[in-house]
Order: structure tokens, then sequence, then C-alpha cells
């Protein structure tokens, strides 16, 4: 079992990459639905039975509250379930052949949520000016971090890490050469997000691979990683940096990892030091980095009102709910997914 973020609170808002998974699947399941409906409760429904039946399975949490989750996907028999409401809102793209939509709203009596209709556009939208000061301080938190890199890029050896990552990549290929983008699967998750808690990590993609851990600052580790995701053999797993997706934290293949954050699994990594080649980049950009890290942290707080008024909206939805429905619906959805 691993555990990922499919979804990140980002500098350029909510980046998700829902679709690419879904799109390689044979079954998946949407469900859709408010708060409170049950959503989240299915999918940890569907994660324990795939444990109880030994299936290998991936658990995707939900970045803005990373104690709920937005999917699961049981690897052993190609299937998800994923919750399929905005912010990562998905469409049946191949309706009945790939996908069935769960509508988990079914279970909500209309005639109760009228009286509180005006408590929950409250509450909807002060969680949506929570979640526009939140990314409006990402973005700024990203301001701060593109001038640590314009800085690191006059400071550091750029084209000598290069040059060291490439030729590790050559090293662990096993002499097949490198990649060929076309010739290989490539998934994209983010294995760090932030969230209403601050950055949330899981270290499952690390377990039981061979774990290379890069001793650099963050830029050199996002320089390191992308050259050798760009060059090495094989399938990967690209898991992206939470506030500037376009770089990489980490990249695993069915072997080996490369991070530069191996959690507990630090003292086991074979470290690949390339703080020799960065000069004074660490010292020169303490300020940007003390900056970027205040910004993030103001984005927290407002991420933590978003999931206050998401949960206080949700009493509503929950004191309407008809909970035989929902379990009706928990059954069918299992069924579908194990067949049982």
């Amino acid at each position: 079992m691993e555990r990922y973020f499919p979804g990140s609170n980002t500098a350029d808002g909510f980046k998700g990459f829902y679709d690419g998974e879904l799109e390689r699947l044979d079954k998946v399941i949407l469900l859709k639905g408010g708060p409170g409906t049950g959503k989240s409760s299915l999918m940890k429904a569907v994660a324990k039975e795939s444990a109880k039946k030994g299936l290998d399975h991936e658990i995707w949490y939900c970045s803005g509250d990373p104690s709920s989750v937005d999917g699961v996907y049981v690897k052993d028999i190609g299937a998800a379930v994923v919750d399929a409401t905005a912010p990562h809102a998905t469409e049946a793209r191949l309706p009945v052949i790939r996908e069935s939509v769960t509508d988990m709203a079914q279970s909500l009596a209309r005639d109760r949520l009228l009286p509180e209709r005006g408590k929950i556009e409250k509450l909807f939208y002060l969680k949506k000016r929570s979640y526009e000061r939140a990314y409006e301080h990402l973005n700024r938190a990203f301001g701060y971090s593109e001038k640590k890199w314009r800085e690191y890029s006059r400071l550091a050896d750029i084209e000598g890490i290069r040059r060291e990552a490439a030729a590790f990549a050559l090293s662990v290929s096993d002499g097949a050469g490198v990649a060929q983008r076309g010739k290989r699967r490539t998934r994209n998750m983010f294995s760090t997000a932030i969230t209403a808690d601050g950055a949330v990590s899981f270290y499952d993609h690390l377990v039981g691979k061979r774990v290379y851990r890069v001793n650099a600052c963050d830029e050199g580790v996002h320089l390191f990683v992308g050259e050798v995701a760009r060059l090495v053999a094989g399938d990967v797993m690209l898991l992206h940096n939470s506030l500037r997706p376009e770089r990489l934290d980490a990249v695993v293949t069915r072997e080996f990892a490369v991070t530069g954050d191996a959690g507990v699994f630090s003292t086991a990594a074979d470290v690949i030091d390339i703080s020799a080649k960065e000069g004074n980049a660490a010292f020169e950009t303490e300020f940007f980095r003390s900056r970027e890290k205040e910004e993030t942290g103001y984005a927290v707080s407002d991420l933590a009102s978003a999931r206050a008024s998401h949960l206080e909206a949700e009493k509503f939805f929950v004191a309407a709910m008809d909970f035989s429905v929902a379990d009706t619906l928990t059954f069918r959805v299992m069924k579908e997914i194990f067949g049982d």
C-alpha cells in the first residue's frame, strides 16, 4: 500500500494529475455529491477491503484536508474509485466502458437543506475566499522561490550538476541507454502537499527501493532529479514539487528512488553529495528561502480556514443524509469493484 496526493495547492492554484492517472485504468468509479455525503468514507471502505483481500493498492489523499481520501487505486485489478467533484472534477470519457458514475447526493433530503440555504452559501463563499487568499500567498512564495533560483543559478555550477546527474542516470540504466519518452510509461503524483495541516509528506514509495538521497539545496535537488528523470531508462513515477509542480522532488523506478527528502529512510540511503558544486548558494539564498517559508505559512493558515468553513457546511449535509441510501450505494460500489 502506498499513499500519495494526486493534487496539491500550488502557486498557480490547485494542480492535479487525476485525468492522466485515470485514463490508463480499466475501471473507474466517479463519485459525485456534496460534502458529508459519504464519499471519503466509501473510499476508505474500499481501501480497507483491498487490504483485507491482500490486494496491492494506493490511497490518494486530499490536499485540502489530508485526513480525507480523494481516491483509492486497487492496482491488482486495475480499478479506482475517486471523488470527482470540484476542485478535481472529472467526467466520464468512456462511459460504461471504463467509467461509471455514482451520485452520493441521492442520499440527501432536499427539504432539510433548503431552510439552511443561506448559511450554506455563506460558508461556501468563505471557503472560496480562503482558498483565493491561500493561492495569493503561494503565488508570492513562488516569487521568492524564483528569486532564490536566479541567485542559485548565478552561484552554482549548473552544468556540472547536470553532468553528474547524467552520469548517474546512465550508471543505473544497466546499459539500456537513456530513456526515450515515447517508449516508457510515466506516472505523475505528489508525495508532499501544502495542506491545512502544513506540508504533509508520505514516504511509502521508498519501501523496498534502493534510495539515493541528494544532498543539496532544494534548487540543486530539483535540478539533479529533473535531469535523472529525463534520462533514466524504464518506467518512472515522477513526484512533483507542491509549490512548483514543474519541478520534481523525486523520481522512482521499479528498483530505486532518487530524492532530496528520504524521511525515515534517510539513514539507510546512499548519499549523492553535490553541495561542493553549489558554492555559497545555501547561505546567499537564505533570505529568499525564509520569505518563501513565511508566505507558505500564511497560505496554510488560510487553508485551515477553508477547511473549517467546509466542515461547518458539512454538518448541514450530514443532518440531511439518509444513511440507508448511502449504505446501499456503498454496497453497489464495493460489488462493482470487487465483484463479490
